[in-house]
């Protein structure tokens, strides 16, 4: 997550495109567990 942020921050992925990132790797461990 906190490379995401940091990715989002100088702008390299779009704020929105880092929220979506997050909520997609969060459904993606809930898979797994």
């Amino acid at each position: 997550y906190a490379m995401i942020d940091k990715l989002a921050k100088i702008g390299v992925i779009h704020k929105n495109k880092a929220a979506n990132l997050k909520s997609g790797i969060a459904v993606y461990i809930n898979k797994l567990s």
